[in-house]
């Protein structure tokens, strides 16, 4: 079995150094095969440079450093890193390391043992916790996911975040329009109308070392409201 680990970057250069060693963390644990898709979004600073640099001595093997000439949205950076792709499981992770990469090693023994469709990491799940979020980014998802669960009659913890793993199949079958990080909600949610499997993952979600968040607080809003008056009217 192999897993493409797919990792959307957007002017991030000032923390590569750092997912760079964070990573090894998951590289030096995990047993099996597995290749690493970095794809930089447009940045406007040097992440694409850095990346290359970083992994120069593995490309073409089990590196790939891949670009959008401009800035398209995480979901947009998530659907090209699939398509390049080439494993049995599909990853997507954080680059600001707000999650530890090495998850992914008990997290790919976890689909592959429970044969699920998909493992996401949840902090606020029971046995999960947050370390220096901002309190309104903590607010606004916890709310968000609590009335995706109401409408949707589901148990899930958290819908937004972006640290999961994936079944290749199942990912395949689940047309996500967004390109946004709305695409996050989108994917679960689609997911759990089509009754694939879904294990939350127990994680810490931190904040980022360095650099500053790329998320747009007020479109983000806009686009899960929206998307929430489309489930309401049966048009998602």
């Amino acid at each position: 079995m192999k897993l493409s680990v797919v990792i959307p970057c957007y002017n991030e250069a000032e923390g590569v150094t750092q997912l760079a060693s964070k990573l090894k963390e998951f590289e030096q644990n995990f047993t099996d095969r597995y290749e690493l898709i970095f794809v930089d979004d447009g940045s406007s600073d040097s992440t694409y440079e850095e990346l290359t640099r970083l992994y120069k001595d593995r490309s073409g093997k089990d590196v790939k450093v891949i670009k959008h000439l401009e800035n398209r949205g995480v979901g947009a950076a998530l659907k090209l890193g699939i398509l390049s792709s080439e494993g049995d499981y599909v990853a997507a992770i954080d680059s600001d390391c707000t999650y530890e990469p090495v998850y992914l090693v008990e997290m790919f023994d976890i689909i592959r043992r429970e044969k699920a469709d998909i493992v996401t990491t949840s902090p606020y799940h029971p046995e999960g916790s947050t370390i220096g979020v901002p309190g309104y980014r903590l607010f606004l998802s916890r709310n968000l996911s609590n009335l995706y669960s109401f409408l949707l009659k589901s148990k899930f913890y958290t819908y937004t975040s972006m640290f999961r793993i994936y079944r290749r199949d199942t990912i395949k079958n689940i047309d996500f329009k967004s390109d946004s990080f709305l695409a996050m909600a989108e994917i679960l949610i689609k997911a759990h109308k089509k009754g694939f499997k879904v294990i939350e993952h127990p994680a810490t979600l931190k904040s980022r070392e360095f650099g500053a968040s790329n998320a747009k607080t007020l479109k983000m809003i806009k686009e899960h409201l929206c998307f929430i008056f489309k489930l309401l009217v049966g048009k998602e």
